[in-house]
């Protein structure tokens, strides 16, 4: 499992993660042509805040999937203790 976790050629949601962004990014240079500075700077305002926001939903859901394989562990080791050894 640590190997698996540790395997950073794997990104979670690709390929499909990696073409959405593209996509923004290409858009995003095509739109900032087309604005006046003023314009351009609410472009990027908007930018920044939904790259904070996706870093809070991808922390939240990391802390969230953390604490359950931690419970998870704990219910496995408990359960484990429970039961009764065997000696063969």
């Amino acid at each position: 499992m640590i190997e698996h976790l540790l395997e950073s050629e794997k990104r979670f949601g690709e390929p499909e993660y990696s073409r959405a962004t593209a996509e923004i990014l290409r858009a995003s240079e095509a739109l900032a042509q087309r604005l006046d500075t003023e314009g351009a700077a609410w472009l990027e305002k908007l930018s920044e805040s939904y790259i904070r926001r996706e870093q809070a939903i991808m922390e939240g859901a990391f802390r969230e999937g953390f604490c359950r394989a931690a419970l998870l562990a704990a219910d496995v080791l408990a359960y484990r203790a429970e039961q009764p050894e065997d000696n063969s």
